[in-house]
């Protein structure tokens, strides 16, 4: 019955592609794809600090989840275009 967050922060990857590119680059959208055993509770994401998070609940004690993360982006150096990446991460639900 809890409910957790978690957090992926993309600000190296973001560095990476400053250092290659240039410019900047703007998060638009997070979208998470959790495990259907673990239930969405809300998201939210900080393009200032490139961190996008999920809170979360349920999952069975000491089972390991998969939950992808997918952003939409832009970037000043390429028109405008909006791409996409993703990220999966992996939960293990622990007892308290």
């Amino acid at each position: 019955d809890n409910t957790w967050p978690l957090v992926i922060d993309w600000s190296d990857w973001f560095a990476g592609l400053i250092d290659q590119i240039g410019g900047t680059f703007t998060i638009t959208v997070s979208s998470w794809f959790p495990d259907p055993a673990i239930t969405e509770v809300g998201k939210s994401f900080d393009d200032t600090n490139k961190k996008t998070y999920l809170y979360g609940s349920g999952g069975a004690a000491g089972t390991t989840y998969n939950v992808l993360n997918r952003i939409s982006y832009t970037s000043s150096e390429l028109s405008g275009q909006t791409f996409t990446e993703d990220r999966t991460i992996q939960v293990k639900i622990k007892d308290k």
